[in-house]
């Protein structure tokens, strides 16, 4: 414990007085106090007595008492070792001195705000320069920054920026754009594509990008079944190197969804010459990673981008227990409206519930799931609990609900199929879902439904990186989560339907598993994007038909800038790109070497 910190202690053990008051006392009662030896106790008084926290006036003799006068207040002492606890970037401690130290209301709230000001942007002039910062709380821990194995959405968007793959899927055409190829071609009637690679693409270390490290890349996925998307690659036979910048893949059969699978994150090219650090990994992308531990992740700019430097210097993502992240956030809630905007976004994905075929149990009977899904009226629980949830779910995807017709549900039509079932006889149904906000408001929702039929349930909330954990989900006869699609939701079906990181993948049995598989597969061998679409649809219709699947809703995301923020695209994670941002400084006469912009960003 340092001097401000024990000049704080010795202050609120007299709270009660105020600055410049005189105060009698001994030293032996300050030592009880401090709890400190009486040596250590006046080396302590003089030591906040040469910095102009106190006044310490000692009188000599049995019973007479020193004079003890506080000039520094309470709130400025705790600013100061608050500050402290940030400059050591340890903001769980300081977050945690706040609300344990004893103080007042008004210095807590004051000085939570304090920590919610290190959040957002900061630009600050230096001799070579502006420097702009995005600091942003994250509840969620990153797990892994590995392209090939990671499997929730936050690191997913990270990674969007740290690599780069062969080409990239654009939204407004459905079509593909350059990456780290200049261009390619397909042969053989889909069966053999040839990309052509960019000269001077530099990795994070400093090395070329070439043919060899696209081979790596993908060879990596294939030689490694525990890898969750190794699946996606098994079609392809041989990758050829033509030369150091031209690579061939010669697949088993054809497959029209193969420039969507290498467009994604998860094919993100690797250099060859030195294995990966999930922690802290290699690749081209616009930020490199400079520190990663348990609470930062800290991105510098990578000045030699291909595609040119991104604007903000530094990104820190600090990794924060959620307490702490709603105190921010709740801190945050009085938003100047004149220098913010507010920005919705329709979200791509939704929410939905799945039963586990895997696991025995009476959920087996499809009359127990028929009348689970004509429980959940899904307009209903959309306007009762209202945002985030925008609309009633029928599909995945959010075009296709728009264009559905609502299935109708009936409680009495519930009850009845659960009377009908052979296997339901009041037998407890076990239910996770993850341990966000919108999801546990649902299960109180439902919790009230499942009582009007009789339908016992027991509801646990796991935490997202729990999906890294194959076995997490076997004790449990029903899920509920929400599925976030990225901007390529044909390919976000594909994976949704086979990877091993899905979570309905994991839940169906090997019947299920079987037959989904053989639809892919010939979804993968049309050519035509609207007739792909189609068979998607007809994948998700026979799920729903055997109550399998049962969709809620999708929702939106709102989230606040400050207007000298710009450039503003938002990925279909729901989260901005950060390449494209960029600070509009504030415009007045005087010259500033230092601005804040506070700033919202999940």
């Amino acid at each position: 414990m340092n001097v401000i910190e024990h000049y704080i202690n010795l202050r609120l053990a007299f709270k009660g007085t105020e600055e410049e008051e005189i105060i009698k006392t001994t030293t032996a009662t300050i030592s009880d106090f401090l709890s400190c030896t009486m040596r250590n106790t006046n080396h302590l008084i003089n030591k906040m007595s040469e910095k102009g926290f106190l006044s310490w006036i000692p009188q000599k003799g049995r019973g007479r008492k020193s004079s003890l006068i506080f000039h520094l207040p309470l709130l400025a002492a705790a600013s100061l070792n608050v500050k402290r606890l940030l400059k050591e970037r340890s903001f769980e401690e300081a977050y945690t001195y706040i609300i344990e130290a004893g103080f007042s209301q008004f210095i807590k709230d004051t000085l939570l705000s304090g920590i919610q000001s290190e959040f957002g942007l900061q630009s600050v002039s230096l001799s070579n320069g502006r420097k702009d910062t995005l600091k942003i709380p994250q509840e969620t821990k990153i797990h892994t920054l590995d392209p090939a194995r990671i499997g929730i959405v936050h690191e997913a968007h990270i990674a969007y920026h740290i690599f780069d793959s062969l080409i990239r899927y654009d939204k407004n055409s459905k079509s593909y754009s350059p990456g780290i190829a200049l261009s390619w071609e397909e042969t053989e009637g889909g069966k053999e594509w040839t990309f052509y690679l960019r000269k001077g693409i530099l990795f994070h270390h400093g090395r070329l990008v070439e043919a060899k490290d696209v081979q790596y890349t993908i060879q990596r996925i294939l030689n490694n079944k525990e890898i969750p998307y190794h699946s996606l690659f098994n079609g392809i036979k041989k990758i050829e190197i033509i030369d150091e910048i031209t690579v061939k893949f010669i697949l088993d059969d054809v497959n029209y969804m193969f420039l969507d699978i290498m467009s994604s994150f998860f094919s993100s090219i690797l250099p060859h010459d030195c294995e990966i650090n999930p922690v802290k990994p290699i690749g081209t992308g616009p930020y490199k990673v400079d520190k990663h531990d348990d609470h930062l992740l800290v991105l510098e700019v990578f000045p030699y981008y291909f595609q040119g430097r991104a604007f903000l210097d530094t990104i820190e993502i600090w990794n924060l227990p959620m307490s702490i992240n709603n105190e921010i956030k709740k801190q945050n809630e009085p938003i100047t409206i004149t220098e913010h905007n507010l920005k919705t976004f329709q979200e791509l994905g939704s929410f939905f519930f799945m039963f586990n075929m895997k696991k025995q149990g009476p959920h087996q009977d499809q009359c127990v799931r028929l009348a689970f899904q004509q429980l959940i009226n899904s307009i209903e629980l959309v306007e009762d609990l209202g945002f985030p949830r925008r609309m009633p779910a029928y599909s995945f995807i959010y075009k296709r609900s728009s264009q559905e017709h609502c299935i109708e549900n009936s409680l009495t039509r519930a009850k009845q199929l659960l009377i009908q079932s052979s296997m339901y006889k009041g037998e407890v149904l076990k239910l996770a879902t993850f341990d966000f906000k919108e999801a546990i408001e649902d299960m109180v929702w439902l919790k009230k439904r499942c009582d009007q039929i009789g339908l016992n349930i027991e509801i646990s909330t796991i935490h997202s990186t729990d999906i890294y954990q194959n076995d997490r989900f076997d004790c449990y006869d029903l899920i509920y989560t929400g599925e976030t699609f990225e901007e390529n939701e044909e390919l976000s079906l594909y994976m949704l339907y086979s990877s091993e990181h899905s979570i309905l993948r994991r839940t169906l049995n090997t019947e299920y598993q079987t037959e989904i598989d053989k639809k892919l597969k010939m979804i993968t061998l049309e050519k035509k994007l609207q007739n792909r679409i189609d068979q998607f649809y007809f994948i998700e219709k026979w799920l729903k038909d055997e109550a399998v699947v049962v969709q809620t809703y999708h929702t939106l995301e709102e989230q606040n800038y400050h207007k000298a923020l710009n450039g503003i695209t938002v990925s279909g994670y729901g989260m901005p790109d950060f390449r494209q941002l960029w600070v509009k400084p504030k415009l007045n006469n005087d010259k500033q070497e230092e601005a804040n912009y506070s700033i919202y960003i999940p």
